[in-house]
């Protein structure tokens, strides 16, 4: 084999090791860089040397979007602006966009992290990975592209949109790993078949984000393109953006990088902890990020933690997929309801 970008972690407890001292060297960090977290801890009354244990976590107080769209253009930032190599920004049509900063150790970690999700897939050197997802200020299409130049395969930056391109590199070039959303896959599989082209592609996989999708979405998808797995990778802009976590071929629950980002599952409502294996609200809290480090960030959307581990032996924990948000959440004879 090549090389591997899981570090060797042996069980669960070894990776809640390295989150209790990515913890304390985070709440240390954002205590002494980020005017914006100091205000907020000292008006919690939380210092950095309160933070002794993983269950210390509920001690520090949320962050919320409005408070990143308070900070604009610059929110979170906790090193200055020499240390600052890029940024992105969150899609939008009105209002203060939610814009993020990366140190070069931010890119270099989120391109370690993407290159997991390759591996987990499956994916070999040899894959030909064509990205059909935005690029610019939105994270997809530059994080695709960083994760597979980091893991080694052959990436075909085409971009969002025009499907004749689409189609004439699955086509010409043999694209074996596909990167869109599910409605571009659904819309070229659709196209291939109206072509008549499916004995011209060699398509093995297909990894979703950006958008929630069925089951039997899923299902007739894989069936036109006469591939063997999807797969679901969340993203995240305030969380360096997709890439922070990917079902494997077992697709029992999606690992998620727990050495990168501590995940609580919130009840919205009380913004207490739910029983493990609920649906509540994702908050995470990243554990290494330099630049715009989140604390409790509530993203709003929806999952569950697996309390299982995966038949596959990956000791990574998992979440469920995103099943709607907690905006749209209501409450019903005394039960939260979510639509979707």
């Amino acid at each position: 084999m090549g090389q591997s970008f899981f570090p060797p972690y042996k069980s669960l407890e070894e990776i809640r090791q390295v989150q209790l001292e990515g913890l304390k060297w985070t709440v240390q960090h954002v205590y002494e860089n980020s005017e914006f977290y100091r205000r907020r801890f000292d008006e919690q009354g939380v210092k950095p040397s309160d933070i002794q244990s993983l269950d210390d976590i509920t001690k520090l107080p949320f962050t919320v979007t409005d408070d990143l769209r308070a900070g604009y253009p610059f929110p979170l930032r906790s090193v200055p602006f020499e240390q600052i190599v890029r940024i992105h920004a969150s899609s939008g049509t009105t209002g203060k966009r939610k814009v993020l900063s990366y140190t070069q150790k931010d890119i270099d970690d989120w391109a370690n992290m993407f290159a997991r999700c390759f591996e987990i897939a499956g994916c070999t050197k040899e894959d030909r990975v064509q990205i059909a997802v935005g690029y610019g200020l939105w994270t997809a299409g530059a994080g695709f592209q960083a994760g597979v130049e980091r893991f080694g395969a052959m990436a075909v930056p085409v971009g969002p949109g025009n499907i004749d391109i689409q189609i004439q590199m699955l086509v010409d070039l043999k694209t074996t790993v596909l990167c869109c959303t599910a409605s571009m896959a659904l819309l070229l599989a659709e196209e291939i078949e109206k072509r008549k082209l499916q004995n011209e592609i060699a398509l093995q996989k297909v990894i979703f984000g950006a958008e929630r999708s069925s089951d039997a979405m899923r299902k007739r998808i894989r069936k036109m393109l006469g591939v063997e797995h999807t797969f679901d990778i969340p993203g995240l802009t305030e969380l360096y953006g997709p890439g922070t976590g990917l079902d494997c071929p077992k697709h029992e629950g999606i690992h998620y990088w727990a050495d990168y980002y501590i995940l609580e599952i919130i009840d919205p409502e009380t913004l207490k902890p739910v029983p493990e294996g609920e649906v509540g609200e994702m908050v995470v809290t990243t554990l290494k990020k330099e630049a715009a480090p989140l604390v409790r960030y509530r993203t709003r959307d929806l999952t569950r933690l697996i309390p299982q581990p995966c038949s596959c032996g990956n000791v990574f924990p998992m979440h469920d997929r995103i099943m709607g948000r907690s905006d749209d959440m209501f409450i019903f004879r005394a039960v939260n309801i979510y639509p979707g």
